[in-house]
């Protein structure tokens, strides 16, 4: 998932999730960081941190 796929799925803009969300101690760590601004993450790793109930 990419940061705007995780800000679709949460209702939030990507500048929110690029700044908040992704650098939260208990989000996960992306799974490719292709460059400092680009990043993805596993979609079971994001929904498995929704199911704990963060947000």
């Amino acid at each position: 998932m990419s940061t705007a796929d995780i800000a679709a799925l949460l209702g939030l803009s990507r500048e929110h999730v690029t700044d908040r969300i992704t650098k939260r101690l208990d989000f996960p760590k992306p799974f490719i960081n292709v460059s400092r601004r680009t990043r993805y993450w596993r979609t079971v790793d994001v929904m498995a941190w929704l199911r704990r109930g963060a947000q």
